[in-house]
């Protein structure tokens, strides 16, 4: 048994873990003498994989091929999704009832009081009744018959292996997996890419800082975005009828000036509580498509490699599944059944984040036990829950809601969130029918059923068809006591905290824990979307120009540097008039030009050069240097120090005084891309600022004892679940930064978390960032990191590999 003092060591990284990746708090001191397993909970490290399975549900075979990727052949679906379900059991057990432990608000259960806060939060936030409206909404749709085979799947996976390292470090064992915890992995998944507490930190930055000095550091748009639609497919006929224009002619512009914004007020303390519990906001992707003329083949090549966090294990697990009528192979997220980004033998897909804005904030006048809606007094919805607490008294909590959704309630003020996870939604189905599509049309009828999250869809097929689209819900915000149309100039914009008790913001045809109307979103064929492009590049960046939008979007895009590297080197392969292969297309994928640094660094070098000798050395370093953040040079090592620095120097004392920690500061684009002038830089002007962030950035490299920028970025940051040092990964020097196409951001980590490129009459070449498998023992458990941190990729096969080792016979169907 581990000794209680490493037990609790371990619930650090636990109550801190982020589902997309890696702990979002340090758990301290870890025992320096506890060394790697062994013996006695071999294993709890290694998979121990049955050969062979009673099914309820029939025959099936799993071949696991030489990285650990079960094939999965079965002539029933549900004797397929079982197998799913028991395997992923076996090797993604720990990490599947960590994410559901920890959504549900149950972790205190088995770690103890350190995680009675974060239970608290999670149950108010009302997760579980999210998932399980949606699970009982399924019931009798086509994807209940796999959701239960899958569930029984994972449930008998847990008692036909033994437990892996997790459940034996915390001394439990995992309850029986339902539908509704598949449910939950999707709310999570939701979450973690939508559920931005953005809104209520802008609204409080109004309050501590000039208006004018907000805009200017948190601007919205840059200018030089590159839309993913570009202009040429916003002026052509592109609807997917092609008899229309994108938007219908009674549509006029809505001008950002004319734009209505939210009148609601919050408290710091809510805030700066919120904040320890928020998604990461550096995670993004890349995505792009060309079709087969400028691929020079006879069917198109799409890419994906979404930029989520970054851990141990990784967050997707592979599968390849041929079940009675359909193959599909890529990754799931552990706990859901279905493959989320890959190609069928029909077509390739991939998502990246929209940043659309799906998620509203409401304060109200309350006394803590109703509040005024309208002309009249309600009472909050209320709910005491028990929390257990192992090895303590348990806790209680209370649950309230209002007519907009969950409350949160913190220092004497509550405030209420409408979130379209918080409804009965269809995802699930929409990726059930995706993976089974055999045309473009079954294509756009599945995707219309994508509810949450919010995302890019990329697509192409081996029709020669290449699609973009802007899926999940989209609401639209309605003015008090008024009804708009979704294309309303009289729309309010969601970038604030709306007033609940006006009510003000409310979204037409949405209920919380129930199957929405829908009405008050803006309608499938209204959403941006390109037919056939040649070719187009997603990088969370703007989708389309805000002026030419009827209706708000979004709140602000991910900072456009991966996205014009990206048009910008397709562009110039497509002028050369050279093909847009596979080949070019990895180098794409590998290119790690930082455009952060192309936009600062004469301004670093005239500022040291006009005044400071001592600095010289690296002035000249930085001079010289291509931008390239190659873990093999020093100047990508001085940039990221001296940026890391630049922000502290700038913004570091005036948010202390504010009260505000780093977790409020912009982006990097913004900050580096701040006009010389700005007041912000006081009285001195910008090159002092320059100067005093740089001599810091040379001292850390010196305490530190670094050379090189694989120093400070390696995959040594990435950590296991529960922040053991030796359930991690080996440091190898990592190139690539959070702002270029080949993504490594050190403070997450985060980057590809899932590097994919399909040429649908050609290769299919796929890479994890560390294994498949979670057992730390395994063989698969980190094989693929040394390839993936040197940027290769491995080639997926498209048939069924492997020696049969799992077979599963019997069963009454």
């Amino acid at each position: 048994m581990v000794e209680e003092r490493t037990r609790r060591a371990v619930l650090g990284g636990i109550v801190g873990a982020s589902v997309l990746g890696g702990a979002l708090s340090p758990v301290g001191d870890i025992l320096e003498q506890f060394a790697p397993l062994s013996g006695g909970v071999w294993g709890a490290a290694t998979p121990d994989r049955p050969s062979t399975v009673d099914s309820p549900y029939g025959e099936a075979t799993v071949r696991y091929d030489e990285e650990g990727v079960p094939n999965i052949e079965a002539d029933d679906e549900q004797a397929l999704y079982y197998a799913a379900g028991h395997v992923q059991a076996i090797d993604r057990g720990f990490q599947m009832d960590l994410q559901r432990r920890l959504f549900r608000g149950e972790v205190a259960e088995v770690v103890g009081e350190a995680a009675v806060e974060t239970d608290r939060f999670h149950r108010q936030l009302q997760f579980k009744e999210a998932a399980e409206a949606t699970a009982t909404h399924l019931e009798g749709t086509v994807v209940e018959p796999i959701l239960d085979a899958f569930a029984e799947g994972v449930t008998d996976g847990f008692e036909d292996a033994e437990l892996s390292i997790g459940f034996q470090l915390l001394d439990y064992e995992p309850e029986p997996w339902t539908p509704a915890d598949s449910m939950l992995i999707e709310k999570i998944i939701a979450w973690q890419l939508t559920g931005s507490f953005w809104s209520l930190r802008r609204a409080l930055l109004e309050e501590e800082f000039d208006a004018e000095l907000v805009d200017e550091l948190y601007q919205a748009r840059m200018d030089h975005d590159v839309p993913i639609i570009r202009e040429q497919y916003r002026t052509e006929q592109y609807r997917i009828d092609e008899a229309e224009q994108l938007y219908s002619d009674s549509t006029g512009e809505r001008p950002i000036e004319s734009r209505q914004r939210p009148s609601g007020t919050v408290d710091k303390e809510l805030v700066e509580y919120l904040s320890a519990y928020e998604p990461q906001e550096n995670l993004g992707s890349n995505s792009w498509v060309v079709n087969s003329d400028l691929a020079d083949g006879d069917a198109p090549i799409l890419c994906n490699d979404p930029h989520l966090g970054l851990q141990a294990p990784p967050v997707w697990y592979e599968m390849h599944l041929d079940g009675p009528d359909h193959r599909v192979r890529g990754v799931a997220f552990p706990g859901v059944p279905e493959v989320v980004i890959g190609e069928t033998d029909f077509a390739a897909w991939g998502f990246t984040n929209a940043n659309n804005d799906v998620i509203d904030f409401y304060s109200y006048d309350s006394d803590g036990d109703s509040y005024q809606y309208g002309d009249e007094r309600r009472e909050f919805e209320t709910r005491e829950e028990v929390i257990e607490v192992d090895g303590a008294e348990n806790e209680t909590v209370t649950v309230r809601s209002t007519v907009h959704g969950p409350v949160i309630e913190e220092a004497e003020q509550e405030v209420g969130v409408a979130w379209t996870g918080h409804a009965a939604t269809e995802t699930t189905i929409a990726l059930y029918e995706l993976t089974r599509s055999k045309s473009l049309d079954e294509t756009l009828d599945a995707i219309q059923k994508f509810d949450i999250p919010s995302q890019n869809f990329l697509y192409a097929d081996q029709d020669d068809n290449t699609l973009y689209y802007t899926v999940g819900k989209h609401p639209i915000r309605q003015p008090p006591g008024e009804t708009v149309s979704w294309d309303s100039p009289e729309a309010l914009d969601g970038d604030g905290v709306f007033d609940g008790s006006r009510p003000e913001g409310e979204w037409a045809g949405f209920e919380p824990f129930e199957r929405p109307s829908w009405d008050g979103f803006v309608p499938f064929a209204e959403k941006p979307h390109a037919l056939n492009p040649e070719y187009l590049a997603t990088a969370n960046q703007q989708i389309i120009p805000d002026d030419e939008l009827p209706y708000y979007f979004a709140e602000s895009y991910s900072d456009p540097y991966r996205a014009e590297r990206i048009y910008d080197l397709l562009d110039e392969r497509v002028e050369s008039g050279a093909a847009v292969d596979r080949s070019y297309l990895g180098t794409v994928g590998r290119d790690v030009r930082d455009g952060r640094a192309a936009t600062i660094v004469d301004a670093i070098v005239d500022a040291v050069r006009a005044e400071d000798d001592e600095l010289q050395d690296a002035a000249a370093t930085l001079d010289e240097w291509d931008y390239r953040m190659d873990h093999e040079t020093e100047a990508a090592l001085i940039f990221q120090r001296w940026t890391n620095a630049y922000r502290d120097e700038l913004l570091g004392e005036d948010f202390e005084e504010a009260g505000l920690d780093e977790e409020f500061y912009p982006s990097d684009g913004r900050v580096l891309e701040l006009p010389a002038d700005s007041d912000w830089f006081g009285p001195g002007g910008r090159a002092p600022v320059i100067r005093r962030a740089l001599r810091t950035a040379l001292d850390t490299i010196e305490d530190n004892g670094e050379e090189t920028y694989g120093d400070m970025s390696h995959t040594g940051l990435i950590e296991h679940l529960t922040q053991l040092d030796f359930l991690g990964y080996e440091s190898i020097p990592r190139s690539g930064s959070g702002w270029t196409v080949r993504n490594f951001g050190t403070r997450g980590p985060w980057g590809g978390s899932w590097e994919m490129q399909v040429d649908l009459d050609g290769e299919y070449r796929a890479i994890l960032p560390g294994g498949n498998s979670g057992r730390y023992y395994s063989e698969n458990y980190s094989s693929q990191l040394r390839r993936w941190a040197n940027g290769e990729y491995r080639q997926l096969s498209r048939e069924i590999d492997g020696d049969v080792e799992t077979e599963y016979v019997g069963g009454d169907q």
